[in-house]
């Protein structure tokens, strides 16, 4: 089954129920490939301090500052042409190169970000940070599909060449 190295990625839970998604899965990603200066604390305050909404798109440019030595590669729908199944193929294909996806989902009605550690045939298996858990998605079924925010997208935080 094709995996990133599990017993090097750390697998930190949030501790900010409502806004720690998106810095505990960067934290998780840099500290997956060594970046030890960053947590979510330190990157929730980075976001507060400069008035930065909590999401991918509108952080990568802050990102990009904070933590040069790393690329921040982030995909809406439109670039996967609203395709479930293209970026599943997306997230296989990082996967493949070690390289975990972070991924927006839709729980409860509200967006929840995961992160994409493994696949097998038919389901993706992602590290849900809010319960420290591993979840699997059938991404054969509409369920998967319909677990997807409606504006899905994904992030890639990996270090440079």
């Amino acid at each position: 089954m094709p995996k990133i190295d599990l017993e090097k990625y750390p697998k930190i839970g949030q501790t900010d129920p409502i806004y720690g998604c998106i810095p505990v899965n960067i934290e998780n990603a840099l500290k997956y490939f060594d970046e030890q200066n960053y947590n979510e604390e330190i990157l929730l305050r980075f976001y507060r301090e400069n008035h930065i909404p909590l999401s991918f798109d509108q952080a990568l440019p802050h990102l990009k500052r904070l933590i040069p030595h790393f690329e921040f590669i982030f995909k809406r729908k439109e670039d996967f042409e609203h395709s479930a199944d293209k970026m599943v193929e997306y997230i296989k294909k990082n996967i493949d190169n070690e390289i975990p996806v972070l991924v927006s989902f839709e729980q409860s009605g509200e967006a929840h970000i995961m992160t994409s550690i493994e696949y097998n045939e038919t389901e993706l298996i992602f590290f849900d940070p809010g319960d420290t858990q591993k979840k699997r998605f059938n991404y054969l079924t509409d369920q998967f599909a319909n677990a997807l925010r409606a504006d899905f997208h994904t992030l890639i935080v990996r270090p440079r060449d």
